[in-house]
């Protein structure tokens, strides 16, 4: 789908401009209010640009509009919900850990679970 927007200037002397974007683009791309996007121009139109959402991992702060992101996430009986959002990097070192962890909690085990990998 495309969208024809106006940018228009920001009017405080920075050369910024805003890019009022509808609900239902908002809504078709799957953004919400609040999130931080980049603009990447297309280069296959020269007048076009991609909006892209940008995550940035809970953890170490970094962008994974290159490679995208894990989402560690729970939700408890009594209703909390917890979530994170990781980059590829912090995700692994998550999942190294938690399957150390195992590991650690198994290894004198006498039937260890043969579903899980070393």
């Amino acid at each position: 789908m495309k969208w024809k927007l106006t940018c228009r200037d920001a009017g405080d002397g920075s050369g910024d401009v805003i890019l009022e974007l509808p609900d239902d683009l908002l809504q078709a791309a799957g953004l919400a209010k609040g999130d931080t996007l980049e603009l990447d121009p297309d280069p296959d139109d020269s007048s076009a640009i991609r909006l892209m959402k940008v995550v940035r991992c809970d953890v170490c702060d970094a962008s994974t509009a290159e490679t995208g992101h894990g989402v560690l996430q729970a939700q408890w009986r009594d209703g909390e919900r917890e979530r994170m959002q990781l980059c590829r990097s912090c995700f692994g070192y998550a999942m190294a850990t938690l399957k150390h962890a195992h590991w650690v909690n198994h290894m004198f085990d006498d039937d260890p679970d043969p579903g899980q990998e070393d």
